[in-house]
């Protein structure tokens, strides 16, 4: 029977294999040996279950990652961590770091955050585990993203972020967000539009503060008075959209045009424009941000920005192998953003 020992050690502390042998009663050897799951090894099955008990509720994490520093190991599997595999804008960036994967002889593994965890428990999971020898972090909250920053730097442990630009981190490969932004904008100001609203993603999120920011910035340059009220926040998703686009309905003066932050907030959008009767792009014009397949497959077709999303995890994947860990990453890519003008976008009526 093990003994019962009161769990002193957060998440972030350092449990060691020591101490899961004293609370075991067995040598710190062996404890080793069993997470290891080594063949030569003999010990009864209630040793093995005393062990693995004391693991649990000690919630302790073996460090194969120091193991591998130690021995000099070369990168060989990377980890991409990703907010969750249904948005399509992150399947083209796990696009893009297959192909560079399979160019450079490296494995690949994909995760997700689900709702049973968070981005740093993962984090934490994949380094001590030694599954992993580098990591790719796309998505998060800024203090998502500076909780995973400090833990990796403070390890040495290889790691590059995927579109985050948070105060204090120093490896991130990033989309030029203000750029995109601004050519949708333009291309409404061109068409005639004056009263542009902006359905953005929550100002809690980085990509939701940087692209109202550019909305900002973009509407200012264009000689268009700026008001706070030209901007509705919501999630990243189409019932965001749909949500945004009836708040829009409301405010005054009369939207003549939208952009939309997020692709899949924009499909939402266009369907709460349906119901509400609102005709796009007659009464309405709208344009969104990422260019996704499905983009030409909408009624009507949708004016995108294409953001290069496969080349952020084709490129981020390379830069990650050919940067040492403490060396400082902090760039955009180096494709620049298009404009897809679709059916979704028409001048103003006079």
């Amino acid at each position: 029977m093990l003994a019962t020992m009161p769990n002193r050690y957060s998440k972030n502390s350092r449990v060691t294999g020591k101490q899961v042998a004293a609370l075991a009663k067995v040598d710190a050897a062996v404890v080793s040996k069993i997470l290891k799951e080594d063949p030569t090894l003999r010990v009864s099955k209630e040793t093995r279950k005393r062990v693995m008990d004391a693991v649990e509720q000690l919630g302790y994490r073996p460090n194969f990652a120091a193991q591998r520093l130690r021995s000099s190991r070369k990168i060989g599997a990377v980890g991409l961590i990703i907010p969750n595999f249904s948005n399509p804008a992150f399947a083209e960036i796990v696009h893009g770091a297959e192909i560079a994967a399979l160019q450079q002889k490296v494995a690949l593994f994909v995760s997700s955050n689900s709702e049973l965890t968070t981005p740093l428990d993962l984090t934490m999971d994949l380094v001590a585990s030694g599954r992993v020898d580098a990591l790719l972090i796309a998505g998060g909250s800024s203090t998502e993203t500076a909780e995973i920053n400090k833990y990796l730097s403070e390890r040495n442990f290889p790691f590059l972020f995927l579109n985050r630009q948070s105060i204090g981190v120093r490896r991130s490969l990033f989309l030029d967000d203000e750029y995109a932004i601004g050519l949708l904008v333009n291309h409404l100001v061109e068409l005639g539009h004056k009263k542009i609203y902006n359905i953005a993603g929550l100002s809690t999120m980085e990509t939701g503060k940087r692209r109202q920011a550019a909305f900002k910035k973009a509407i200012t340059a264009a000689g268009i008075a700026f008001s706070p009220d030209l901007i509705v926040e919501e999630e990243y998703s189409p019932l965001g959209g749909q949500r945004g686009f009836q708040e829009i309905l409301k405010r005054k003066p009369k939207a003549t045009a939208l952009v939309v932050s997020e692709f899949n907030m924009a499909v939402g959008a266009l369907n709460a424009a349906r119901k509400a009767k609102v005709v796009v792009p007659d009464d309405l014009s709208m344009v969104a941000f990422n260019n996704l397949e499905i983009a030409s497959l909408l009624n009507p077709t949708m004016t995108t920005v294409g953001l290069q999303l496969q080349h952020l995890g084709e490129e981020g994947l390379n830069l990650l192998l050919e940067k040492e860990p403490k060396e400082e990453i902090y760039q955009t890519v180096s494709k620049s953003a298009e404009l897809f003008l679709r059916e979704s976008s028409k001048s103003i009526r006079k």
